[in-house]
């Protein structure tokens, strides 16, 4: 949810009627009757039922209204901790993450932290995964941002966002012709349209004889094309290999090859042409490997400053809001 959807949700709930909310929002009585409505057709259920005077939370508006009021506390905390910190007079915050991340994902939250805190002295580092690790357990770098594993016995983590990996294909390529019912566009991702969830997936093995382009051996970014295909006990056809994830959707969109892209990359990479995209079925019997779970991960042999706390709170508040620039 984003705030605004939390504190509409929060107000309308309490307030009763329509009217009230919007007069306590200030805002007008149709701004928020439509946002309300656009929430119950993405979900597919009512939130709110109307029949009643005051108007009364459904059994799932009850646990939205519920969740609200958590994220609602959450930023309070949030809040209380940007109190705290304002109270530091100097010091330093090293976050590390991967070339990816560093590049498309994260500019936003880094630039917003230094505005709120511009006597704090913030230091990136980007790096591959397994570097990042070692930095952390030496005490180089506060907190990581990034997917993958880390070890419960020498990392905690926090939760962050789910990255889901899309089929990216050419919009000249004869493969949308065979599978035109199962497209996806980029604002289809960007907004979370419903077509998300709608649209037929594609396997692996409906792509046996495409040329695919992909991530060569030195590469810090993501890449589960191989992942997929030996869970099908098969072997990619290889057109090229690229050093980054930018260069291979400039490959597809020019029709040298499909590839698997991360949403991340879609959501927040600003690029004015896009390919189709397609949602990947996962290999039977397998865990997900279509997506991943993004977290913040910081050593248990070091102390977590009140700088990379109040860091980890703004970049998740910068994901509830739907940024399309963390």
């Amino acid at each position: 949810m984003t705030t605004q959807q939390v504190h509409y949700i929060i107000t309308l709930a309490e307030e009763g009627s329509f009217s009230k909310a919007a007069k306590k929002l200030s805002v007008t009585q149709p701004s928020i009757s439509q946002l309300i409505k656009n929430m119950e057709a993405q979900l597919g259920v009512l939130l709110f039922d109307r029949s009643f005077t005051p108007i009364r939370l459904t059994t799932v508006g009850q646990a939205y209204y519920d969740a609200a009021k958590k994220i609602q506390s959450t930023e309070r905390e949030l809040e209380n901790r940007i109190s705290e910190i304002h109270e530091l007079k100097t010091g330093t915050l090293t976050i590390g993450t991967t070339p990816f991340r560093g590049a498309y994902m994260l500019p936003g939250s880094f630039s917003a932290f230094q505005a709120a805190f511009p006597e704090i002295k913030l230091n990136i580092i980007t790096t591959n995964a397994g570097k990042l690790k070692s930095l952390l357990l030496s005490g180089e770098i506060d907190i990581c941002i990034e997917t993958g594993r880390f070890d419960p016995k020498l990392f905690y983590t926090e939760d962050l966002s789910m990255e889901h990996y899309y089929l990216a294909v050419g919009k000249s390529h004869t493969f949308n012709q065979r599978h035109f019912t199962c497209q996806l566009e980029a604002a289809d991702i960007i907004s979370d349209s419903l077509a998300l969830s709608g649209q037929r997936k594609i396997s692996i093995k409906d792509c046996l004889q495409e040329p695919f382009l992909i991530l060569d051996a030195q590469t810090d970014d993501p890449d589960i094309t191989f992942d997929l295909f030996n869970k099908e006990n098969q072997t990619p056809k290889i057109a090229l290999e690229a050093r980054n994830l930018e260069t291979i959707l400039h490959w597809i969109n020019a029709g040298l090859g499909i590839g698997i892209l991360p949403d991340t990359m879609i959501r927040f990479g600003n690029f004015k042409e896009h390919p189709v995209y397609y949602r990947l079925q996962e290999p039977e019997g397998t865990p997900a490997l279509t997506k991943k779970k993004i977290v913040a991960a910081y050593s248990k042999r070091h102390f977590l400053s009140q700088t990379a706390s109040a860091y980890i709170h703004l970049l998740k508040q910068f994901i509830r809001q739907g940024s399309q620039n963390l």
